[in-house]
């Protein structure tokens, strides 16, 4: 199994990015007024929600790609 370095000086850009998808896949799937709600929990109410979800991600398309 090869070892995954994490880039901690991209790291918030990288969430950033992320949750800038996530609001917007909220947005097209249950309109503007859910992702607005959506993205005030992420940042306001439960940021470390965003940083566990961006993980859980990136480690779903590390096991697809076989990293």
């Amino acid at each position: 199994m090869q070892t995954v370095r994490v880039e901690y000086s991209n790291l918030e850009a990288e969430v950033t990015a992320w949750m800038k998808g996530h609001v917007a896949q909220v947005k097209e799937d249950f309109g503007q007024g859910e992702a607005y709600a959506e993205a005030v929990r992420l940042l306001d109410d439960d940021p470390w929600q965003a940083l566990q979800w961006y993980v859980e991600d990136v480690r779903r398309g590390l096991r697809t790609a076989g990293v």
